[in-house]
């Protein structure tokens, strides 16, 4: 076997496939990475909506694969050195118990989830054929999920050994004081406004409207109460009523750049958003205050999104509320993480 190192990845081709834009966000960061380190990049897109999020990244080859027979087309004619599934749930049926084509040598999947047992969750069946299984969590909170730490989650013992959480990716960091002054200038931001940043996905997660009615709601109170505030919405505007996006304080955008995504996400005082594996560890990774306010679908999505969430909020890195949260409770806790200092500090430090 080749030995390699990051250092000389020059003749390595390395094929990325990803379903959602989380998913798309996670893979385009290790595939910078690799691809700065000299790398061939080809990029398997599920979705064609997700062409955005690799706007303006012309080091990759880029296809669109809506099925297994797609991603065949592609493997036999780049015949890639490794293959990277940024979600081991892909499309299911056969193509999860044996590839469709004789695969590279080396198969990886990434996910951010617990969902490895097709006896507990048939409906998340994964990849069989793959070498490893990353999970994007640090090693602790991946724990705490599991349910001989306390956590909801049981993982079919056969597929222990091939799992290995290596933490966020990507690994972000907060931005630069004049950075964030000159994107808060530059979306109106007064400097004595508190800054929120919400997200509500219309992809993976499905678009929840009650989490971003709540959100509005629980920020209108605020500001009724003398409050100053500003938030960003990124979102999609399906079935919304357009209405509650004209509000003084709010600003909206149904797309951004995964660049501006986070840039602006990582100017802002709170974020607030339902559930996003990509968006929580941005915020976690910028050491900013975030709330998910997430639901339990027992008839669609059993254990989600409610128990994966759950863990980042026992050890204190975000606060969490459910769809039948009360609107006051919700008002108090942005309240608390936009002015209250200890507060504040209390979950950053976590972070």
């Amino acid at each position: 076997m080749r030995k390699f190192t990051t250092k000389s990845l020059e003749n390595f081709k390395f094929l990325f496939v990803s379903r959602g834009p989380g998913e798309t966000g996670q893979a385009r960061a290790l595939a910078k990475f690799l691809a700065k380190k000299g790398a061939k990049i080809i990029f398997c897109l599920h979705q064609e909506k997700n062409l955005f999020f690799l706007k303006g990244d012309r080091e990759f080859k880029i296809f669109l694969i809506p099925g297994p027979e797609n991603l065949k087309e592609v493997v036999e004619k780049e015949r890639p050195d490794f293959l990277l599934l940024f979600n081991s749930k892909m499309w299911g049926g056969k193509f999860l118990k044996e590839p469709p084509f004789l695969p590279p040598k080396f198969v990886f999947c990434f996910d951010s989830n617990w969902l490895f047992n097709a006896k507990k969750y048939p409906n998340y069946d994964y990849v069989k054929w793959a070498q490893k299984y990353f999970i994007l969590f640090p090693e602790k909170i991946f724990k705490m999920g599991l349910k001989e730490f306390g956590g909801n989650f049981e993982i079919e013992e056969k597929v222990k050994e091939k799992i290995f959480p290596i933490g966020f990716v990507p690994s972000y960091k907060p931005i630069s004081k004049e950075k964030k002054e000159k994107i808060r200038k530059k979306l109106g931001i007064k400097k004595r406004e508190k800054f929120i940043f919400s997200y509500f996905s219309g992809w993976g997660a499905g678009h929840r409207i009650w989490a971003f009615e709540n959100f509005v709601k629980a920020v209108d109170k605020l500001i009724k109460k003398g409050e100053k505030i500003k938030a960003v919405y990124v979102g999609p505007t399906e079935d919304l009523n357009l209405k509650i996006l004209k509000r003084d304080w709010l600003i909206f955008f149904e797309k951004m750049s995964a660049k501006d995504y986070f840039l602006t996400l990582a100017s802002s005082d709170l974020v607030f958003m339902h559930q996003g594996m990509v968006t929580l560890a941005q915020a976690i990774g910028v050491q900013i205050p975030v709330i998910c306010n997430v639901s339990i679908l027992k008839e669609k999505l059993p254990w989600l999104h409610f128990w994966e969430v759950l863990p980042f909020k026992k050890i204190g890195v975000c606060e969490m509320f459910s769809k039948t949260t009360k609107i006051e409770k919700i008002a108090k806790k942005i309240e608390e993480l936009l002015f209250d200092k200890r507060k504040i500090n209390e979950m950053v430090k976590k972070q």
